[in-house]
C-alpha cells in the first residue's frame, strides 16, 4: 500500500489514531546458527503476543500495532542497506489496509534472488477474510520457490476460541496456534548447505561492467537492454523526484544481456525518464544510468466526429490513440442549439486504443461538439443534426399580439426550411383560465405537433389573480404575483419543452401607453424572467421590451435600419404591423444565432 493509500484509510477510520497504536515492539531470537542471521517475523497488534513465543523458537520478532506494508517495506530497505537482511522474512499484515500484487512485488526485488519470502494471510477488521488473502494467494502461485505461504485464515478456520470478541486478535490459545504456523516454516530460515564450494574463477575486469539502453521502438513504450557480469541478476528501476521506483528484477543470459520490452509507458505528464540498473548479490556492486525522451502527446489523439445527425439519436464521436497504451485523460463538451456547454471526461482507459462515445440528439439544429485534452490537442465540429426532411417544425402561440406576428414569422422562415404551425387566440391569458386554459390546451397539443421550437407571446390580457403559495388567492400586480404568474408560464415552457427535444422562446412585452396596462406588464414579464430562469440554456428570451421601448419607458416612432415606423397600434398597447415585421427577424435572427436553423 502507498503511503498516500495509507493516510487515506487512516483519515476513512478515524477512530484509530497513531496515538492508539504504540510503539514498535521487538525480540531477539533466543538461538540460531553462528555466522547466520535468524529469521525475521514483521506483524501488526496481532503479532505482539508472539514475541516472547517467536524468540524462544528462533525468530527475530518485530511487531507495531497498525502497522502497514509500507512500513515493512521501509524495514526491510534499512535492513538490506545496513547489510542485516536474513535469508528469511516472515510478514504477517493486512489486518489494516490493503495488500497489493505491487506491494510483495517490491519486497520480492529487495529479497532478490535467493533469499525467501514467507506471506502469513491475514484475516481483516471484523476477522473476515478478504482480497488481501487472494492476492497474496494468486503471488505465491505466480512465484512458486521464491514465497512459501502459511495459510492463517484456512489454519484457523473453526477455532473461535482463538480470538477475541472482534475475532481479529488472539486468545493465548490462538497465540500458541499462529506461533506453531509460523515455526513451521523454520526448516527453509537459512540458506541450504553447499555440498563443494567452487574454486575462484578469474575473470577480466571488464565481465563486471554493467550498462543499460533504452530503445523507442516499440510504440507506447520504453524498452531496455542491460548488460553486464553473466547470470548476474540486475534490479531495473526509474529515477523519481524522490527516490526509485522498482520495474523489475532480470537475470543476464550466459553472454551478460537481457531485455525488458516494455519496461515503462510512454506518458504526456512526464516525457524525460531516466532509469537505473543495479546488481544484486552475489555480483560485485555496480550500477548504470540511462535517459530518453518520449514523443510528445500535442498531436497524439486522432478524433472523428458525426458529420451529421438524426434528431432522436446520437452523435459519434470516434478517438483513437496511435501509441495504442490508451490511459489518456481527454475532455468531451457538446452546445446543444441554443443552450448552455456541458462537458464530461470520457478518458481511453489504460491499454484501450480506441473509444467510441455517442452524444443524445433530443432535438435538431446545430451542435457544438469538442474534444481536448489537457495536453494540447484540440478538435471542434458543428454537427447538423435533422428530422428525415430536414425540415424544422415552429409553433407560434399566444394571444392577439400572435396574429400577425405570426403570419410575418412563416414568411421570414420559409427559405430555412421550417414548418410554421400558428395558435393565436384573442383575448387569452395565463390568469383567466375560466376564458380558456392554455395549460390543458398545450399538454394536449405538444405530444401531437412535437413542435421543436415554440414562439410564444402574451399579456395583454393578463392581471387577474393568480395562486400563490399555499393556495392563497394574490391580486395582481405585486411581486408575489409575478411569482405566482412565474409559476403559470414555467408550466407552459415545461410543456412545450417535451423533455429536452423541443425549445421554447418566450416574448417580454413592450411598455404600452395606458398606465394601467404599465404596471401588469411590469409584472408580467418579471414572472416570464422568473420562469426561463429555471430552464437555462432550453428557454430564450425575445426581449421586445428592449428593443422597442429601452429603459421600460413607452414611445411612439423609432429608426430601424433607416426607416422610421410607429411601434404601436393606437390603443397604445398592440405593436403595430410594422414592429411584427421586424419581431419576425428579431426571432429569424436569434434562430440562426443559436444554431437552431441556418
Amino acid at each position: 500500500m502507498s503511503l498516500l493509500a495509507a493516510l487515506l484509510l487512516a483519515l476513512l477510520n478515524p477512530g484509530v489514531s497513531r496515538a492508539d497504536c504504540g510503539g514498535v515492539e521487538t525480540s531477539r531470537a533466543a538461538h540460531h546458527p553462528r555466522g547466520q542471521l535468524p529469521p525475521l517475523a514483521i506483524g501488526d497488534s496481532t503479532l505482539l503476543l508472539s514475541l516472547p513465543g517467536l524468540a524462544a523458537r528462533g525468530f527475530d520478532v518485530n511487531a507495531h500495532g497498525c502497522r502497514q506494508w509500507y512500513e515493512a517495506l521501509a524495514l526491510i530497505a534499512q535492513l538490506k542497506a545496513q547489510g542485516r537482511l536474513p535469508h528469511m522474512v516472515v510478514i504477517f499484515l493486512g489486518a489494516n489496509g490493503y495488500v497489493t500484487h505491487d506491494d510483495i512485488g517490491v519486497a520480492l526485488g529487495m529479497l532478490c534472488c535467493t533469499r525467501l519470502l514467507v506471506l502469513v494471510t491475514p484475516l481483516q477488521l471484523g476477522g473476515v477474510p478478504g482480497q488481501n488473502a487472494v492476492i497474496e494467494h494468486q503471488e505465491a502461485q505466480k512465484h512458486r520457490g521464491r514465497i512459501l505461504l502459511l495459510d492463517w485464515v484456512k489454519y484457523s478456520a473453526g477455532h473461535p476460541d482463538w480470538f477475541q470478541p472482534d475475532r481479529l486478535h488472539l486468545t493465548w490459545a490462538g497465540v500458541a496456534a499462529l506461533n506453531r504456523l509460523i515455526s513451521s516454516a523454520s526448516r527453509d530460515a537459512y540458506p541450504p548447505k553447499r555440498k563443494h564450494k567452487r574454486r575462484p574463477v578469474a575473470v577480466a575486469a571488464d565481465q563486471f561492467s554493467l550498462a543499460i539502453s533504452t530503445s523507442l521502438a516499440n510504440m507506447g513504450y520504453v524498452g531496455a537492454t542491460v548488460t553486464g557480469p553473466a547470470d548476474a541478476s540486475v534490479q531495473v528501476s526509474e529515477q523519481l523526484a524522490g527516490g526509485t521506483a522498482p520495474i523489475g528484477v532480470v537475470q543476464l543470459s550466459p553472454s551478460g544481456t537481457a531485455t525488458i520490452a516494455q519496461a515503462l509507458t510512454w506518458r504526456c505528464d512526464v516525457r524525460a525518464r531516466t532509469l537505473v540498473a543495479a546488481t544484486l548479490p552475489p555480483a560485485l556492486p555496480a550500477n548504470a544510468v540511462a535517459t530518453v525522451t518520449t514523443p510528445s502527446c500535442a498531436h497524439r489523439l486522432h478524433a472523428t466526429i458525426g458529420a451529421r445527425a438524426r434528431a432522436g439519436s446520437s452523435i459519434a464521436v470516434r478517438l483513437t490513440d496511435p501509441w495504442g497504451i490508451g490511459g489518456l485523460p481527454l475532455t468531451i463538451c457538446a452546445t446543444p442549439p441554443g443552450g448552455e456547454r456541458t462537458c464530461g471526461r470520457s478518458p481511453l482507459a489504460a491499454g484501450e486504443g480506441k473509444l467510441a462515445v455517442a452524444i443524445p440528439t433530443p432535438r435538431p439544429g446545430g451542435w457544438r461538439i469538442s474534444v481536448e485534452t489537457s495536453y494540447g490537442f484540440k478538435h471542434r465540429a458543428l454537427v447538423w443534426v435533422s428530422h428525415p426532411g430536414g425540415r424544422i417544425r415552429l409553433l407560434a402561440a399566444g394571444d392577439s399580439e400572435m396574429q400577425i406576428l405570426d403570419t410575418f414569422l412563416a414568411r421570414e422562415l420559409a427559405g430555412h426550411r421550417v414548418n410554421v404551425t400558428s395558435d393565436a387566440r384573442i383575448s387569452t391569458g395565463l390568469s383567466n383560465p375560466f376564458f380558456f386554459s392554455w395549460p390543458g390546451h398545450a399538454a394536449r397539443q405538444a405530444p401531437v405537433l412535437r413542435p421543436d421550437v415554440t414562439v410564444l407571446v402574451m399579456g395583454a390580457n393578463e392581471g387577474y389573480s393568480v395562486t400563490g403559495a399555499g393556495g392563497h388567492s394574490i391580486a395582481c400586480c405585486s411581486a408575489a404575483w409575478s411569482a405566482g404568474y412565474a409559476d403559470l408560464v414555467a408550466e407552459m415552457m415545461r410543456i412545450y419543452l417535451r423533455g429536452d427535444a423541443g425549445r421554447v422562446y418566450w416574448f417580454l412585452l413592450p411598455t404600452p401607453r395606458p398606465a394601467k396596462f404599465r404596471s401588469v406588464f411590469d409584472a408580467v414579464n418579471a414572472g416570464i424572467r422568473a420562469a426561463a430562469a429555471r430552464f437555462p440554456g432550453r428557454v430564450g428570451l425575445i426581449d421586445a421590451n428592449a428593443f422597442f421601448t429601452p429603459g421600460d419607458r413607452y414611445r411612439d416612432h423609432m429608426v430601424y435600419r433607416g426607416h422610421g415606423f410607429t411601434i404601436h397600434e393606437s390603443d397604445g398597447i398592440h405593436i403595430s404591423a410594422a414592429s411584427d415585421t421586424i419581431a419576425a427577424n428579431i426571432v429569424t435572427r436569434r434562430l440562426i444565432a443559436d444554431h437552431v436553423i441556418h
